[in-house]
C-alpha cells in the first residue's frame, strides 16, 4: 500500500487521502493465503496508522509484506480500526455493497445510515427466501425456520423499528452509539448467515487435512 492511496474513514464516511502517520512491522506467524504458505521468518504484518483530515480520527490498516518490504499481492489489505467486524467471505455482492454503502453515510447522516441498514436487512430476508408481507413477518419466518437464531429477534426488531423512525421526517435524533450498535447487529446477522459457515468449513478442512498428513 502506498501512503497516498485513497482510503475510507469509517468514523465519518470521508473518502479521500487520509494523512499517513507511521507504521510498525510485526513477524507474521506461519499461515496461508489460498495455496500460498507463509513462513514467519521471512514475512511480516505491517500496521499503518492514518488520520482523517476532516474529523482527525485514527484509522489503522494492515497488510502483509515480505522480508524485503514488498506487499504480498495475494494477501488482502484489512481495516483493523475502526472495524465493523464483518468478514465478507461468502456474502452476496449486493448485500455487501448495500452494507458498505450504509456504513459510508454514518458520519454524514445517521438517519440515512440506519435507513440503509434496515434496507440491508430487507435484502438479506429476500435473499434467504423469507415469506411475509412486510419485514416483521419475514424476520419471524426466518426465525421459525431456524435460519436465524431466536436471540437475534430483538436485534432485528431494533433495526426494523429504528429504520422506520429514520424514514419519517420527525425530530428523532439518533446518537452515535445507537448507530454503532445497529451496525453491529446487522454485521452479526451477515456473519452468522454468510461468512461464518464459509470460514468454519475452511478451517475444518485445514484441520482435517493436517490430521491426515500426521497419519502418513
Amino acid at each position: 500500500m502506498k501512503n497516498n492511496d485513497v482510503l475510507f474513514c469509517s468514523h465519518c464516511g470521508n473518502a479521500g487521502i487520509l494523512s499517513f502517520i507511521t507504521y510498525i512491522d510485526t513477524p507474521y506467524q506461519h499461515g496461508s493465503f489460498g495455496n500460498m504458505i507463509l513462513d514467519a521468518s521471512i514475512n511480516y504484518k505491517r500496521w499503518l496508522l492514518f488520520q482523517c483530515p476532516v474529523y482527525k480520527n485514527p484509522t489503522i490498516i494492515s497488510e502483509y509484506i515480505s522480508a524485503k518490504g514488498q506487499p504480498i499481492n495475494f494477501a488482502k489489505i484489512e481495516y483493523e480500526f475502526p472495524t465493523t467486524n464483518v468478514h465478507f467471505d461468502g456474502v452476496p455482492e449486493n448485500i455487501s455493497t448495500a452494507f458498505d454503502s450504509a456504513i459510508k453515510t454514518k458520519g454524514i447522516d445517521r438517519a440515512i445510515c440506519i435507513l440503509s441498514l434496515r434496507r440491508t436487512l430487507e435484502m438479506i430476508c429476500k435473499e434467504k427466501g423469507a415469506l411475509g408481507k412486510d419485514l416483521k413477518e419475514k424476520i419471524t419466518d426466518l426465525i421459525s425456520k431456524k435460519i436465524l437464531p431466536e436471540m437475534m429477534e430483538d436485534a432485528c426488531w431494533i433495526v426494523r423499528q429504528s429504520g422506520n423512525d429514520a424514514a419519517h421526517a420527525d425530530d428523532t435524533v439518533f446518537t452515535e452509539r445507537e448507530v454503532d450498535e445497529i451496525i453491529e447487529y446487522v454485521s452479526t446477522v451477515i456473519n452468522y448467515l454468510y461468512s461464518m459457515p464459509v470460514r468454519i468449513a475452511r478451517l475444518k478442512h485445514q484441520i482435517e487435512e493436517r490430521k491426515q498428513n500426521l497419519k502418513k
